[in-house]
């Protein structure tokens, strides 16, 4: 399988090895940019890689790569956040690499 997704948090979907590693915003972007992933993240911390929020409530089956946002505190249920305050809250951004089985 050669899905790259992002994700809402880190999850092994399929039995197999991972390799897991914190990156920069910056990389985080560039991923994103390259790699043209499915966005399964349904909260706002999205947004910090200028992208919405996914509104399908369609499930992720398994990938190759996951880009998985960890925010760094405490995000209100339902609440619109901004940009700005997405910033303040802070994200760890976890790449999650599927090494086969």
């Amino acid at each position: 399988m050669d899905e790259k997704v992002i994700l809402s948090t880190p999850l092994l979907l399929t039995d197999g090895l991972y390799r897991r590693r914190t990156i920069s915003l910056e990389e985080a972007v560039d991923w994103v940019a390259n790699s043209n992933p499915r966005n399964f993240c349904g909260h706002q911390t999205v947004k910090i890689l200028g992208l919405e929020p996914s509104t399908t409530r369609e499930a992720c089956k398994g990938f190759s790569e996951a880009l998985c946002l960890k925010p760094k505190g405490r995000l209100e249920f339902g609440k619109e956040y901004s940009l700005a305050e997405i910033q303040a809250v802070g994200v760890e951004f976890v790449l999650l690499t599927f090494l086969g089985e």
